[in-house]
Parts: C-alpha cells; sequence; structure tokens
C-alpha cells in the first residue's frame, strides 16, 4: 500500500489535463512514457520516450505548415491568408512561409507546396521566401532552392529571401550567387521586403 501510495504520489493530474487540453498528442506521449517506466525500467522508458518524440519531430518537420502570408486592414504585420479571413494577398507579391529547416526529410514537400503556391498566382513580380521559421538548410534544400531560383528566372520573376542576412548570404553564396547578387536579393524582415517592392 505504501509503494502504491508513493507511486500515486508522483502523477501530476493538473499537468496531464493540461496536456489533454494543449495537444492530445503530447498526452499520448506521456501516458506511453509513463508505461514504458512501469513495464520496462526507468531509462529503458525514458529512452521510448526519446524514441517515440524523435519520430514525431521528424513527422512533423516532414509535412510543416505552409503559410501564404498578407496583410490586414486595421491590423499591423503581416499575416496568414487562411487564418485571417480579411488578410488579403499583396497584388504581384507572394509571401511564403516555410515552418520548419529546409532538410532532406521535407525537400520534396517544400518543392510541392512551392509549386502549388505559384499556381496561385500568374501576375507575380516578386517571390518572398520568409526565412526566420528555416533555422537549417541542408544540400537537399539548397538543391531545392536552387530549383525554384531557375524556375522563377524563367518566369522573370525575382526571388527574394527574407530573414537573418549573414545565414542568407552563406547559403545563396553556396548557390552560386554573385555577392552583390545575393545583397539585392536579401532583406531583414518581411517587412522590409514589402516597403522596398511597393517603392518599386
Amino acid at each position: 500500500v505504501v509503494l502504491i501510495a508513493a507511486a500515486l504520489s508522483l502523477f501530476d493530474l493538473s499537468s496531464l489535463r493540461q496536456f489533454w487540453r494543449m495537444d492530445q498528442r503530447e498526452f499520448g506521449l506521456s501516458l506511453v512514457t509513463t508505461a514504458g517506466v512501469v513495464t520496462f525500467g526507468s531509462i529503458n522508458g525514458i529512452l521510448i520516450a526519446v524514441a517515440l518524440a524523435i519520430i514525431r519531430f521528424v513527422k512533423h518537420t516532414a509535412r510543416t505548415s505552409v503559410e501564404l502570408l498578407g496583410e490586414e486592414k486595421g491590423l499591423p504585420g503581416l499575416h496568414s491568408i487562411d487564418r485571417h479571413g480579411q488578410a488579403q494577398a499583396i497584388p504581384d507579391m507572394m509571401l511564403f512561409r516555410f515552418n520548419a529547416p529546409l532538410v532532406f526529410f521535407n525537400a520534396d514537400h517544400f518543392k510541392q507546396r512551392l509549386a502549388s503556391a505559384q499556381e496561385s498566382g500568374d501576375d507575380l513580380r516578386w517571390f518572398v521566401i520568409d526565412a526566420i521559421p528555416i533555422s537549417d538548410i541542408d544540400i537537399n534544400g539548397l538543391g531545392a532552392l536552387k530549383e525554384l531560383q531557375n524556375k522563377l528566372a524563367s518566369r522573370n520573376l525575382q526571388l527574394v529571401w527574407a530573414g537573418p542576412q549573414s545565414e542568407l548570404l552563406i547559403c545563396l553564396k553556396r548557390m552560386g550567387e554573385a555577392r552583390t547578387a545575393v545583397n539585392e536579393l536579401t532583406y531583414p524582415t518581411l517587412r522590409q521586403a514589402v516597403l522596398a517592392f511597393k517603392a518599386l
């Protein structure tokens, strides 16, 4: 009885309820971890939880969300057109946000979503990638970006990156861009890219 009471005292029911309200997948992971610890011991149970968390991260990153951004009258900033019903795309400009690192297991997903986004804008002049959520880019990601750049160039569209310039400069230089061209293709923020486009 004493051991059962001690074990039950380790359960944080308020945290479990919060997991259920916020993310049922996290709730499920916590239950699996608990069952793993009880069944296989603390070390093995934690290893199971770590493995499941890695699988969940890869699955989420491989099919990460993509947003097209626009402006909403009376609301400062740039907002997801899907989540903000009043947000409107900026004419002749597409703002594309990819909410994950751009690496080998999601490069194809990135290209598919890019193709869908391009089809929705026939009169584009600038295609802007919000690079802030893209925390890392590997060789497959660079290949996807180079492919995008070539496709846009064939349509006389300008590829623009908005985000930390030091990282973007390194990435674009790896793609074979001249430094002068790189400087013209990057802006520190989306807002600065939008203002530069509107000033043309």
